[in-house]
């Protein structure tokens, strides 16, 4: 667990009484409030005393997803009570947030590492999942009851499981980012995927998907060295309408 999402486990431990928490309630307890604003340039923004220990969260009123606002909260909790990034500039635009993408700068990866464990406990959700099916049914009923967004459940879900799976991001036919669990050990060649072959490639080129998780080759995702280590690749791919978006869940199933 890295040290932002240690933080993140401190104050749970200290200032949360249930799950999912009450965000609200620990603004109120750190020092905060949160202001909604009508934003165009970015999704939240801290806005610190110089003086004294509080501060005002400002969060773009037109945001439209639930999940999306109370992650943003989070994130600029994190910023706030991060030791280091007092002195940042921290106004947080759609990219920065619930991103795991590899261009991030550290304060905002540590930022996203904070919220995710605030709003998904680890210590619960491991309780929670069943973490021996990686299965989005399962996952997008525990985000629904926590009220997170899939990507930051499914991240969740990864940190906590034993099974060699990963999820990928891409966006305008492009991979920006992905993540994975502890096993799966495989190199997954950003710049080149999604790769023909790929249900997300088909979903990008208006082709059908499966709807549940389905055999692919290996070298559709993964470098040839990896995809000979790979006997079953299965893949769930779904377009994201919202974000002109396809997000891939990978299982490597059985492994050489």
């Amino acid at each position: 667990m890295s040290p932002a999402a240690q933080l993140a486990v401190l104050i749970t431990q200290r200032f949360v009484k249930n799950a999912p928490p009450d965000l609200a309630t620990l603004c109120e307890v750190l020092g905060l409030r949160v202001r909604e604003v009508p934003a165009r340039g970015f999704d939240g923004a801290l806005v610190r005393s110089r003086t004294a220990q509080k501060g005002i969260i400002a969060i773009k009123a037109s945001l439209r997803e639930k999940a999306r606002k109370r992650f943003t909260i989070a994130h600029e909790i994190g910023h706030f009570v991060l030791p280091h990034h007092r002195l940042l500039k921290t106004v947080c635009d759609e990219r920065k947030i619930d991103s795991f993408d590899v261009r991030l700068n550290r304060p905002e990866v540590e930022a996203n590492e904070f919220a995710s464990e605030l709003v998904l406990p680890s210590a619960i959700l491991a309780r929670t999942f069943n973490l021996s099916i990686f299965s989005l049914s399962q996952i997008s009923a525990v985000a629904s009851s926590f009220e997170t967004s899939l990507t930051a459940t499914i991240r969740c879900f990864l940190r906590l499981t034993a099974l060699p799976c990963a999820m990928i991001w891409s966006a305008e036919n492009q991979t920006p980012w992905c993540a994975r669990s502890d096993s799966f050990r495989f190199f997954l060649p950003l710049e080149e995927l999604p790769a023909e072959g790929s249900h997300a490639a088909g979903l990008f080129a208006g082709t059908p998907a499966p709807p549940d998780f389905a055999p692919v080759p290996a070298s559709a995702w993964l470098d040839e060295a990896a995809a000979e280590r790979v006997g079953t690749l299965l893949e769930h791919s779904i377009y994201l309408p919202n974000y002109r978006a396809v997000l891939t869940l990978l299982w490597a199933q059985t492994v050489e």
